[in-house]
């Protein structure tokens, strides 16, 4: 189902309302309209975190190629069935698998056989989401094949210049809008959106994304 989308004027007044009583009413009718077209319905879906190894060195992230301070792991692919597999007889309708990125051959074929592994164990009625960032389109047609049908791919900011900041060098904008055109091309259900707070971020940022 598709809805007109505000204006960028308009979406620039309600991200401006600091009044208490206006934002109560934005708030009531938000809280209307999502009775009205989704209905009080709380579907479970069960986080993996696979693994904390990344590739990247995003300045914010706490998980950061250069930060030497935190223990890295990676959850074993007997575990991760395992969870799934609790996850599905407890009536959780999908999972998410996500973890730091990295795109050696190794690691994406692990990440194939957990969910060709998962879908057996459900009989493939578990949903299966992804989040393990930019990879190459085949990749992601790999994994689609192997029975994933979401995946999640943050932006973190619609503002490429922002992004510049938030990001050393080898880091870009523009590939990373490129994997969101190569995710909706072979068939994803794709989520993504921006983080709120960031440095320099503008209220025109959050009305662009």
């Amino acid at each position: 189902m598709r809805f007109p989308r505000p204006s960028h004027s308009e979406l620039l007044e309600l991200l401006s309302i600091t009044d208490a009583a206006e934002l109560d009413a934005l708030f009531k009718r938000a809280y209307e309209v999502k009775r009205q077209y989704i209905g009080t319905k709380v579907w479970f879906r069960g986080i993996i975190e696979l693994s904390n190894i990344c590739s990247k060195d995003c300045y914010y992230c706490g998980i950061r190629s250069s930060n030497t301070n935190v223990k890295r792991y990676t959850v074993s692919h007997e575990e991760v069935v395992k969870e799934a597999r609790w996850c599905y007889e407890q009536g959780y309708g999908s999972i998410v698998l996500q973890g730091g990125e990295r795109s050696n051959k190794a690691w994406t074929d692990q990440i194939t056989d957990l969910v060709y592994a998962i879908k057996d164990v459900s009989d493939g009625k578990l949903g299966i989401t992804l989040s393990f960032g930019e990879q190459s389109k085949e990749v992601y047609q790999q994994w689609l094949d192997a029975g994933a049908h979401r995946y999640l791919l943050r932006v973190e900011t619609a503002n490429p210049e922002l992004y510049k900041q938030l990001h050393p060098q080898g880091h870009s904008f523009e590939n990373r809008v490129k994997s969101l055109g190569y995710l909706k091309e072979v068939g994803y259900q794709v989520g993504t959106g921006v983080m709120m707070g960031l440095p320099g971020q503008t209220l025109a940022d959050l009305a662009n994304a």
